[in-house]
């Protein structure tokens, strides 16, 4: 199958959104991807301003660097064929609607090594006549609260109202803040056809100077109060300046991603501000309260941050604050739990050994310390309500799968019991043989001797072996 943009994020038509949970499950728990560290790339922004089209350099690049593992100095060459992946049409109606992911997720290794997945996000586009103002917050909410690097496609400059959503951040960000860090990682302002290259130069050195000049030298003090709210809510806020397309790409019904119609200063930039972003040495990995955060993991965020979403209005900052803290917990327990059942697989699973009842319980009451510990050192917002919920929560599930391989050992003890009894037959029945002259009689004493002993002595270990095992499991009953 094709990959393809997936809606992940459904807007209803009375104003509600919906969590497509299905498709999210099956793009994000593949074995291969869902224990992997991600680095989740979103780009929002007003509509009909290209932002489709931009993530579709990000897919050429992936695509090349990652899948094909070629050289990627030169990975748009229009002899590879048009621009595909997300869709994006002329014209001056929106296109996406809702949050769309890339169904291909994409695999590499940082410089350390470590093995990540990159995820890419598409918008819907904010302040169409369609969308309401708190569709526009909650679209920019939710992927802001996911992303690991958020793009902020803007046109020509940085105006006031492009810093609007991100103040509606305010109480949120002081609430994550007290520990210690900012709530969100890296915003990006992408500047689309910047037309004074003579006074600022195209690129990430450009968009610096701009910034600087946004930042730095607001004097309104309500644009100044939002600036400062920004630098407060990210880790690292950057900007970069991008060409005009061309007049092809701007302006004709006909353009289909051609890479020979899109003007060569354009593809020169976007190739540097693609590399900036998804170079391996230049991934940012998604972080929770400075914790890594895996596939598997991110889809509880999700989750908990559309359902306190779904009604298509703003929360209080506390709901959301909550809900980030929920999923963080739900993911400690889930690792936790996956750690028992890693180890129990092993002692009693795959392994052919069978144990008494009081030598199974130990086990598992051991493995239950170790899966309580690891929860307990995991890094997680301090709620002593929440966490202990979940430590219950954990406690409760891994007494429920021992049940499972209480009864796996059990039905181990009586495969090992039925075996007992079949080689006890079978010593029956050739001590009687032997007795009636049968096969054994036509060999010589130390012949039939020699077989008697290697029977009896391998049944004898078997029996012994059995009968320690279910005296001690009879002790225990008693």
């Amino acid at each position: 199958m094709e990959p393809e943009a997936v809606q992940i994020i459904i807007f209803n038509g009375d104003g509600t959104i919906m969590l497509n949970k299905k498709a999210l499950y099956h793009i994000l728990m593949k074995d291969e991807i869902r224990d992997r560290h991600v680095s989740v790339i979103s780009v929002t922004g007003v509509f009909r301003q290209g932002k489709s089209f931009l993530l579709n350099f990000f897919i050429r690049y992936l695509q090349v660097k990652y899948v094909e593992k070629r050289n990627v100095k030169d990975w748009l060459k229009p002899e590879d064929g048009p621009l595909a992946g997300f869709r994006w049409a002329p014209g001056s109606k929106r296109h996406t609607t809702g949050i769309h992911m890339w169904s291909e997720i994409f695999l590499t290794k940082l410089p350390t090594g470590e093995e990540v997945a990159i995820i890419l996000l598409d918008t819907q586009g904010a302040f169409d006549n369609q969308t309401s103002l708190s569709d526009c917050v909650t679209i920019f909410t939710l992927s802001t609260l996911i992303s690991s690097v958020q793009i902020y496609n803007v046109m020509r400059n940085i105006k006031q109202y492009d810093l609007t959503h991100l103040q509606l951040f305010g109480g949120y960000g002081k609430l994550i803040s007290t520990a210690g860090t900012a709530p969100f990682q890296n915003l990006c302002f992408l500047v689309r056809d910047w037309a004074c290259p003579y006074e600022k130069p195209y690129g990430a050195i450009g968009g610096a100077v701009l910034l600087g000049e946004v930042f730095d030298e607001a004097e309104v003090s309500e644009l100044k109060r939002q600036t400062e709210n920004v630098r407060d809510l990210f880790d690292k806020v950057n900007c970069f300046l991008l060409p005009y397309p061309g007049r092809v790409v701007d302006a004709s019904a006909e353009f289909n991603g051609d890479l020979k119609d899109i003007d060569e200063c354009f593809k020169q930039h976007i190739q540097e501000f693609v590399e900036m972003i998804l170079a391996p040495q230049n991934l940012i990995l998604k972080t929770i309260h400075g914790g890594k955060i895996k596939a598997g993991d991110l889809i509880h965020y999700i989750e908990e941050y559309s359902s306190v979403l779904k009604e298509g209005k703003m929360p209080k900052v506390e709901t959301i604050f909550k809900a980030t803290v929920e999923a963080h917990h739900k993911a400690a327990a889930l690792s936790s739990l996956k750690l028992y059942k890693k180890i129990m697989d092993c002692d009693c699973k795959l392994n052919p050994k069978c144990y008494s009842s009081s030598e199974i319980y130990h086990k598992h009451s051991i493995t239950k310390l170790k899966a309580v510990d690891h929860y307990g050192k995991t890094k997680k917002f301090e709620d002593s309500e929440i966490n202990d919920k979940y430590l219950l929560e954990l406690k409760n599930s891994m007494d429920e799968e021992f049940q499972e391989y209480r009864k796996i050992n059990e039905q181990k003890v009586r495969e090992m019991e039925e075996r007992r009894k079949r080689m006890q037959e079978q010593l029956r029945l050739a001590s009687r043989d032997s007795g009636e002259g049968s096969s054994l009689g036509t060999l010589n004493i130390a012949e039939r001797a020699g077989t008697a002993v290697a029977v009896v002595g391998g049944i004898a270990m078997l029996v012994f072996g059995a009968s320690k095992l279910f005296s001690s499991s009879r002790g225990n009953n008693e």
